[in-house]
């Protein structure tokens, strides 16, 4: 998963921790890189801007661990991160295995963490409107905002499973508003297999990839396709995804009604959090094409490797197509967001 933390005209459309893109959570943002290991880092840099992403593949993948450390934080000596032309390099060369796993410095826990320690800035704006897509069954990174940054904010969970634990668990926080629904790019149904904590989505359109989450009104119901096949162990539930731009307006203009002056005016969004298996690239793009994007001052994403649901004649060729699928997706959620978001 790559993470994302940026605001309009300040901070780009993702802190590019590219490393935690295909097996992991939230949050790239690790550490600054300690004096003794900034001679490596030196090095290293001068190796990856004198290559070009190119040159001795060996040399450039063992100074994987210093790159990828300083990278989230744009502190590579010499080098800017550009969200349209180094994107894809980036996507490839951070693919977490065992040498990114084993480390310390990109430990994925302790980078995951920062997503809720590391401040934000601007700092987030007291009595602002987040949204949480991908609430799961306790809504837990949205309670931490809302009490320490005083967010009012909407939750969106498809699942029924997981929506209900979450109803229960959030009860009596009025601040807190729920919604049993997914956001897209699109309204669509999709399967959400479910096993133990643990869910991934499948867009019931056979030519579509990883979708999001999802509840739909009830005139869409009769046209639902028949369910996909669970894996061993898996429960299928059948969830709507709404297309963000006509949920996130009618959630934000329901809250606004009875506000004087503000009826028919864009909402500002404080903080758009994401963490959806496969829905954010969808999210972003709904939001970008309807306008909502540019009125988000900050996101946070964390993104998620996507099936490839295609035939494929092995094992191997199935993980590179989807990780192509994948690269692909992230980088255009980078370009959209770089049009309206700085690091």
């Amino acid at each position: 998963m790559l993470s994302a933390l940026c605001a309009p005209l300040g901070q780009l459309a993702a802190s590019l921790c590219l490393l935690i893109a295909l097996a992991a959570d939230f949050g790239c943002l690790g550490p600054a890189a300690a004096s003794e290991d900034l001679e490596e880092l030196e090095v290293c840099a001068q190796l990856l801007l004198s290559s070009r992403g190119g040159g001795d593949r060996e040399q450039l993948m063992a100074c994987r661990i210093p790159l990828l450390s300083a990278l989230h934080r744009d502190v590579v000596p010499g080098y800017k991160y550009n969200a349209t032309e180094d994107c894809h390099f980036w996507s490839h060369f951070a693919a977490r295995d065992r040498t990114v796993e084993g480390s310390k410095a990109l430990d994925f826990n302790r980078l995951a963490a920062w997503r809720l320690s590391e401040p934000f800035d601007p700092p987030l704006r007291p009595n602002g409107t987040a949204l949480y897509v991908g609430a799961h069954r306790m809504g837990e990174d949205g309670v931490v905002f809302h009490r320490r940054h005083g967010l009012r904010i909407h939750l969106f969970e498809p699942s029924p499973t997981f929506f209900r634990s979450l109803r229960e668990a959030l009860a009596g926080i009025p601040e807190l508003t729920l919604h049993n629904f997914g956001l897209g790019s699109r309204t669509r149904w999709a399967s959400l297999f479910l096993s133990g904590t643990a869910s991934r989505t499948l867009d019931r359109e056979p030519t579509a990839l990883l979708g999001g989450h999802v509840e739909l009104p009830a005139e869409a119901a009769s046209a639902a396709p028949p369910p996909q096949p669970a894996q061993s162990g898996e429960q299928e539930e059948r969830v709507l995804i709404r297309a963000a731009s006509e949920a996130v307006l009618e959630v934000l203009g329901a809250a606004r009604r009875g506000e004087p002056g503000l009826v028919g005016v864009p909402p500002s969004i404080e903080l758009l959090h994401v963490n959806c298996e496969g829905c954010e690239y969808d999210v972003v793009e709904g939001l970008r094409n309807s306008g909502l994007l540019a009125r988000v001052e900050q996101v946070q994403i964390a993104t998620h490797l996507l099936d490839h649901t295609g035939p494929t004649a092995t094992f191997q060729e199935a993980v590179e197509l989807a990780l192509q699928v994948s690269v692909h997706r992230y980088c255009e959620m980078h370009r959209l967001l770089s049009e309206t978001h700085v690091r």
